[in-house]
């Protein structure tokens, strides 16, 4: 941790000398859940904002603003984890690397699927509901939103696979 990272940590908990490891332990499980939690009613605001930009016809700062702390919360937990290397998950076996491998597509399947369902429901139903539009689902819309599925799932499943590592094949 570095001197102004220090500094605003205790600014922010309001302590003035160092503390002892149960402490400081306790202090970042804190500040770890308030994070968790944060970034879900960030998204969660967001997509509200969102929605009522939408009605209106506009894209407020409201909006941006949280779509920018959003990124930057996304972006900055991506460099950090990966550069400290702890987005790995090494396996021992071959056995345990295949299991792990058949979990993760299991998973991806379902993420994925959620994912393209949640897309329709809100490009085809929700959105122009709330516009006032006609409800027109097209097969072209459909294939659109098909094979975007197949993309965000394949980049998925690349990316959680890339952080499996094998150990035993080195």
């Amino acid at each position: 941790m570095n001197k102004l990272e220090k500094k605003l940590l205790k600014h922010t908990v309001g302590y003035l000398e160092d503390r002892d490891e149960y402490q400081q332990g306790v202090i970042y499980k804190t500040f770890t859940t308030s994070g968790i939690y944060s970034f879900y009613l960030i998204t969660l605001c967001m997509l509200v904002s969102f929605v009522f930009d939408t009605i209106n016809h506009t894209l407020t700062f409201g909006t941006l603003a949280l779509l920018f702390i959003q990124q930057f919360n996304c972006y900055y937990m991506f460099i950090k984890l990966r550069k400290s290397g702890v987005d790995i998950t090494e396996v021992d076996d071959n056995a345990t690397y295949s299991t792990q491998i058949k979990k993760l597509r299991k998973q991806i399947i379902i993420v994925s699927t959620l994912w393209g369902f949640s897309m329709f429901v809100m490009t085809e139903y929700i959105f122009p509901t709330l516009l006032g539009e006609r409800i027109n689902i097209e097969l072209f819309q459909i294939f659109v939103l098909i094979c975007s599925t197949i993309f965000v799932g394949v980049s998925f499943y690349l990316v959680a696979k890339s952080k499996l590592k094998n150990v035993s094949d080195d």
